[in-house]
């Protein structure tokens, strides 16, 4: 065959080169760089980032993404007894009860958190403990029936138990089931106990707004309630809630954390949202490394890290470091109030041996201010003392004995000398009675000799209450409890001075201030007469040491009333 050559093939044509690419911006730059979940489309978060509902074990279907693109909205478990915060102590009161508010941050990816266990101490008794959704200030029901606080179907019970005393060390109290949180919603708490008597639970003054705070909430203060019955609006000597007042104890929570995915970017702190800006960027970047990742997977793998994996903004670290020495701060306090205390103390008792009583009252009342509420160790035996020593001036002033007072009174007008002179006497009589009684509280069945001493102060000055009372059942109220009084003093000390003939007198006095009532009331009243009996019976035998605990308060509570002509606590005697 004839030889062909072969085709010529001219060169192939070479287009020009093409200039060089930019990178593609990636889909969360394109409208608002720091809004990630704003800037993708709805599609892509249907397709990249369904939500956590769809996330379950089923097979995955032809034409659908894998499971590895479902990132979750939460984590599945919850950070437990990790979390613990403390509030001042100054141990400034006791009573029986206290409510405050709870606020949970927002500043913080939080899902929610979860009260867990409430600590608290004093002499405690019959504990419960109640949570209402939001602020226990709030007026939800107000207009029907009454303040949120003295509303017990607003609350709800999670905590129900009797505890030993224990003045010096926090009980752990379990809430069931444990009080949620969401961020930024409030919620109040209030801890009550049924104890008889003043020293159940430890309480502050405020001092501040908020209490104490950390990263996650805020203890806000709150009311300080003084009866025995939770929720009670009123107490034997007038308006049970006292205001301004702080929860002293420990809370113990855990919290659930809200997981990365574009929806949730912005609940996270500026330095994780710094992060995943810069983790993005370098992964749409052909020369980082990251670039060989798909974005599903490193949305994936962000997911996994934590909120404070990038730092923690420095706004949340000087609130962690606020209270680090708050402990320290107060103990010194504490020491340095009880210094000041005790020189007040022997100030006073100087002044009360030289008979101004007066005088002496202002001293011994500063040192109790600085140590009031003191229900451990020396505070708690000095507070005694001071109660006793103020019971005492205050009933020689109502006798007349302080000079200084008896001046002031002649200096007045003749046509008001009198009635001033009887106010002076009854005011002073009330607080003597209380700070008596206050005393035998903080004693309970030690030291019998000031206990008799303190009996006896209070049996005096209900039996010169009788005396000043107009009303035959205040005056009948009056000298049963001085009966029963005297009883006790006897009971503890047979030759105590005076008691003998100090319950021979108020015997003799409520027979008669018997007879003089009319026959209607002496009748409703013979439900009483064991009272009576109860003091005969105090002169030949000694009371169990549960009965004196509860049949002072019981005397405390029969002789307060908000009647003028009735014995009253005053509201500085907390």
């Amino acid at each position: 065959p004839p030889s062909r050559s072969p085709p010529s093939r001219s060169p192939p044509s070479r287009s020009p080169p093409r200039p060089p690419r930019s990178p593609r911006p990636p889909p969360f730059m394109n409208h608002h760089p720091r809004r990630i979940s704003r800037a993708m489309s709805e599609e892509e978060l249907r397709t990249q980032c369904p939500s956590s509902s769809s996330s379950s074990s089923r097979p995955v279907p032809p034409g659908e993404r894998p499971a590895l693109t479902r990132l979750a909205s939460e984590a599945d478990y919850l950070v437990r007894g990790s979390y613990t915060v403390d509030t001042r102590d100054y141990e400034d009161h006791t009573f029986s009860g206290i409510m405050f508010d709870v606020v949970c941050k927002d500043n913080l990816p939080l899902h929610h958190m979860e009260i867990t266990h409430v600590y608290v101490r004093g002499n405690l008794g019959p504990i419960q403990i109640f949570s209402c959704e939001d602020s226990f200030t709030s007026r939800t029901g107000y207009q029907l029936e009454g303040p949120k606080h003295c509303q017990r179907s607003q609350w709800t019970l999670r905590h129900k138990a009797n505890y030993l005393p224990s003045p010096e060390t926090l009980q752990e109290m379990k809430l069931d089931p444990p009080v949620q949180i969401k961020p930024g919603a409030t919620i109040g708490l209030y801890v009550h106990s049924q104890q008889r008597g003043d020293q159940a639970i430890v309480y502050n003054n405020q001092r501040s707004e908020v209490t104490v705070e950390d990263m996650h909430f805020k203890v806000m203060s709150g009311f300080a309630h003084v009866s025995n019955r939770p929720f009670s609006p009123s107490c034997p000597w007038g308006n049970a809630w006292r205001q301004n007042r702080e929860f002293v104890g420990r809370l113990q929570y855990r919290v659930k954390w809200k997981l990365w995915k574009p929806t949730t970017h912005d609940s996270f702190p500026a330095p994780f949202k710094r992060m995943v800006w810069t983790m993005m960027m370098c992964q749409r970047r052909r020369d980082s490394p990251l670039s060989k990742l798909p974005q599903t997977v490193l949305f994936y793998i962000v997911n996994f890290c934590s909120w404070d994996w990038a730092g923690t903004p420095e706004e949340l670290k000087a609130i962690a470091g606020d209270h680090s020495n708050s402990a320290e701060a107060i103990k010194a306090a504490q020491e340095r109030e009880y210094k000041e205390a005790m020189e007040l103390r022997e100030e006073g008792m100087r002044l009360l041996e030289g008979k101004n009583y007066a005088e002496a009252a202002e001293k011994l009342s500063e040192g109790l201010r600085l140590i009031r509420g003191g229900v451990t160790g020396e505070r708690l035996a000095t507070s005694i003392e001071l109660y006793t020593s103020l019971a005492q001036c205050c009933l020689n002033i109502a006798e007349g004995n302080d000079a200084r007072i008896n001046e002031n009174i002649n200096n007045l007008p003749a046509g008001v000398r009198t009635v001033a002179f009887h106010t002076v006497r009854r005011q002073f009589l009330e607080r003597t009675y209380a700070y008596s009684t206050r005393a035998l509280s903080r004693l309970g069945n030690s030291d019998s000799k000031a206990r008799a001493q303190n009996h006896f102060i209070s049996a005096t000055a209900c039996l010169q209450v009788a005396e000043l009372s107009v009303a035959a059942p205040h005056r009948v109220d009056n000298l049963r409890t001085a009966a029963v009084h005297f009883g006790k003093c006897l009971a503890l000390d047979s030759s105590f001075t005076g008691a003998q003939d100090g319950f021979d007198r108020a015997q003799e006095a409520l027979a008669l201030a018997i007879r003089s009532m009319p026959h209607e009331t002496v009748a409703s009243d013979l439900e009483h007469d064991d009272d009576e009996e109860e003091g005969k019976k105090g002169m030949n035998a000694e009371d169990s040491d549960e009965d004196h605990q509860e049949d002072d308060s019981k005397a405390a509570e029969e002789n307060h009333s908000d009647e003028g002509q009735h014995m009253t606590l005053d509201d500085d005697v907390e």
